[in-house]
């Protein structure tokens, strides 16, 4: 089997995907088209390749069905056992938990009410067990295209259930003794303790990062730049640390013991190395790969490195099968199998810095497609940038950063020094990625690709590495020609979309034009910004913007919006502007007349000009054409007439294919009855609800004026205001509308041409 254990991983993979996701037609061809490349090429592995994906495919299956809760959601009384390291972040305590009795992992989450209780909470550890009382909560899914899925995400691991204790006391906990891997966990939190405690404040995130693969400490806007430049796997424990690590204590072992028993020492040191640094799937495959090698080394035999790695994939497919569906597991896997099938193309060079060269190439290739997939985009600066980050960080960041570390434990006075050149050296580094993240990342937002596009990339990538190892470069160009297709592929789209998206208690919606003709967006969302002590604070607060907004339009491929318009002054509306304006270009800002002295909108300006937003003011009257849609402005006619911001709101009129919807803001009763006297004659197929549903907006004479048939409310699941309005409904139900909401719904989505169009939402 030497040398073929990879296409027995290969339909490990095929037999995972179909297990979880049935089989599709897009899979179906797949799996075809490998059976009878092996059929032809490789005839002698093909039944233990049937066997294989037979098996797995019955095994996910098994997993899958078997993944289901046994507890009620009317549980409310609890004995759960800590099995990871609690973490208290400003106001919030979370850790994952298992319960006494059902033995079943949660989610527990609590919000901490004071300073003191916060302190008197940080005794919880590992291995305790606690009593209280609460509620079980369903985590939430995905509500919009491109965002998070946390539902999926805690699936994947078991869990089903988010615990919400009432009250949280350290007196009604007790620990309990640890098993290995819980002393293990207990060791890594305490060395990231150490170097929080002893490190200077600018490199405690670096360091965590290269030593226990923990990020969390890190600043969101340093993170989101080395993310960018495509310098993000640098944070995370790889093979060229393990390699590294493994090679030094070898060589420092065979001073002391013969090879064999040095082999040996690292065989049962790497399993606890796996678990201190976090058992990331970089982390295990790594690990794992070295043990396999150092066991054939032991035994004075060989292996192939292919036969290594793909020995660990199917290893860890069974361990954890779900892993297969995680971004981290699908990069670990492929850049390494790219590069082990490439060496013969980076040998071919003597020079290191043409090798180091090739190698980030081939890698940077090899990872593009599943960087698109998850991250909608990758930055033209990536291949230099790791050309001088790799030797930076390989050979000086993380060597000067495990000296430090070890110094700091034995020899106080050198760990200082080290520690004060390790600053020096993050700073200037940090700086550096910040500005070029800040004004050159030249990041290129492709969006997510199609099934077709996938294909496209994998046939170009392979045919690409076929011609490089004959010295020929420009296949290349082949790669170049998929990246500008998935460019324009948006351009030759006849259908265009309407997304009114989920952003909780406020507006957000996105009109994407036939052929993108043109985008625009209305409102974006956001939230009051409360007043935070101290020590509530956290180190990642969530927002609209970065987490709902922003990852959406990159999902969609939006480099650009043509407008954005913004209905009026409330945070509910535009508290996400300015990080929308930061992360897209935007051509053109739209707001009404008479709004521009409110304090957010003056600060929103401000941000825009500074990205060189183009503002305009505009009101009853004004509107634009393009392709066949039409938009008109109905509101506001004049900036004194209304008594409130509310009924100043932008009010947009358009014709989208065959259906007019009227986007109305938080426009209130008083504004609907100036509205329709200005128009009497209005009338519209869908109406986006005014003012989320509220009991003074939508009014009888006005449904009877407009007649929408479809009835859009835009409004935040369990909000303090109790939107929408039962009379509000009520009325739309008397008139026989129909009626989504994103509460219940989502994100709700209109697909439309010339004659026809469809509604999705994105919750069942």
């Amino acid at each position: 089997m030497k040398g073929n254990v990879v296409y027995i991983a290969i339909a490990g993979l095929c037999g995972v995907v179909i297990g979880y996701q049935q089989l599709q037609p897009f899979h179906f061809i797949a799996l075809l088209f490998y059976f009878l490349f092996l059929f032809i090429r490789k005839r002698a592995v093909l039944p233990i390749c049937l066997c294989a994906a037979a098996f797995f495919s019955l095994y996910m299956l098994w997993v899958d069905r078997h993944n289901k809760t046994v507890l009620s959601r009317d549980q409310m009384n609890f004995s759960v056992r800590f099995i990871t390291s609690p973490a208290i972040d400003g106001d919030q305590l979370k850790g994952i938990v298992k319960t006494i009795n059902e033995s079943e992992k949660l989610q527990l989450v609590y919000r901490i009410k004071s300073e003191r209780e916060q302190q008197q909470l940080s005794g919880i550890q590992i291995g305790m067990i606690c009593t209280f009382r609460g509620t079980l909560k369903t985590p939430e899914p995905a509500r919009n295209i491109g965002a998070f899925d946390y539902r999926r995400y805690l699936r994947f691991q078991h869990i089903h259930w988010i615990v919400q204790p009432s009250s949280f006391s350290l007196r009604h906990c007790r620990p309990t003794p640890l098993t290995v891997y819980e002393s293990l966990l207990l060791m890594r939190k305490k060395g990231l303790d150490d170097i929080e405690s002893s490190f200077p404040s600018s490199t405690v995130g670096i360091v965590q990062a290269l030593v226990y693969g923990e990020r969390t400490e890190m600043d969101d806007s340093l993170l989101d730049a080395y993310q960018k430049l495509g310098l993000v796997h640098l944070l995370a424990i790889s093979g060229s640390h393990v390699t590294l690590l493994v090679r030094a204590c070898f060589y420092m072992f065979i001073r002391f013991i013969t090879r064999e028993q040095a082999a040996l020492v690292l065989l049962l040191l790497l399993p606890v190395y796996t678990v201190i640094t976090g058992a990331s799937p970089s982390v295990v495959r790594a690990s794992l790969t070295a043990m396999i090698l150092l066991w054939f080394s032991y035994k004075k035999s060989i292996i192939l490195p292919l036969d290594a790695l793909s020995a660990v994939f199917l290893a860890m497919l069974i361990v954890q099968p779900y892993a297969l569906f995680q971004a981290g597991f699908q990069l670990s896997f492929i850049v390494s199998f790219t590069l082990i099938l490439s060496i013969e193309i980076i040998e071919q060079y003597l020079s290191p810095l043409t090798r180091l060269f090739m190698t980030t190439l081939i890698a940077q290739i090899s990872a593009l497609p599943f960087l698109l997939y998850h991250f909608f985009e990758f930055s033209l600066l990536s291949l230099p940038f790791n050309i001088v980050f790799i030797p930076l960080y390989s050979f000086v960041i993380l060597p000067l950063s495990l000296v430090s570390l070890a110094a700091h434990y034995i020899f106080e006075p050198m760990s200082s020094f080290l520690m004060k050149g390790l600053e020096q050296i993050i700073t200037i580094s940090n700086e550096w990625v910040l500005a070029f993240k800040q004004h050159h990342s030249l990041s290129l937002i492709l969006g997510r690709p199609s099934p077709f596009l996938l294909t496209c990339y994998s046939i170009a990538i392979v045919f690409a590495f076929m011609q490089m190892e004959q010295k020929q470069y420009r296949s290349l160009l082949w790669i170049a020609a998929v990246v500008f297709l998935h460019m324009i592929v948006p351009y030759f789209n006849r259908y265009g979309e309407v997304v009114v998206l989920d952003v909780g208690q406020g507006d957000c919606i996105y009109i994407e034009l036939p052929y993108r003709k043109g985008v625009y967006l209305i409102d974006t969302g956001g939230e009051m910004k409360l007043s935070k002590q101290p020590w509530q604070k956290r180190q990642k607060e969530w927002s609209v913007g970065n987490n709902i907004v922003i990852p959406f339009l990159k999902a969609k491929g939006i480099r650009k919006l043509d407008r954005l318009i913004i209905t009026h002054g409330d945070a509910d509306h535009m508290g996400a502007a300015i990080e929308v304006i930061n992360a897209i270009q935007v051509k053109e800002m739209l707001i009404g007349k008479g709004g521009a002295q409110q304090p957010l909108q003056m600060s929103l300006i401000a941000a825009a000009k500074k990205q060189g937003v183009a503002i305009r003011e505009v009101g009853r009257g004004e509107g634009w054409e393009a392709g066949s849609a039409i938009f008109y402005v109905l509101n506001p006619s004049d900036e004194k007439e209304l008594s409130t911001d509310n009924n100043r709101s932008v009010v947009v009129y358009a014709k989208l294919g065959a259906l007019s919807w009227l986007f109305t803001g938080d426009l209130e009763k008083e504004g609907e009855e100036k509205l329709i006297r200005a128009f009497p004659h209005l009338r519209v197929d869908i109406l986006k609800v005014g003012h989320h549903g509220s009991a003074t907006s939508t009014s009888e004479h006005f449904l009877q004026t407009i007649q929408p048939k479809i009835a859009v409310i835009s409004v935040g699941k369990n909000n303090r205001y109790h939107h929408p309005h039962p009379d509000v409904i009520e009325r739309l139900q008397k008139h026989h509308i129909k009626v989504l909401r994103t509460d219940q719904h989502g994100a709700i989505q209109y697909i439309y041409n010339k004659k026809f169009g469809t509604f999705t939402v994105m919750l069942p």
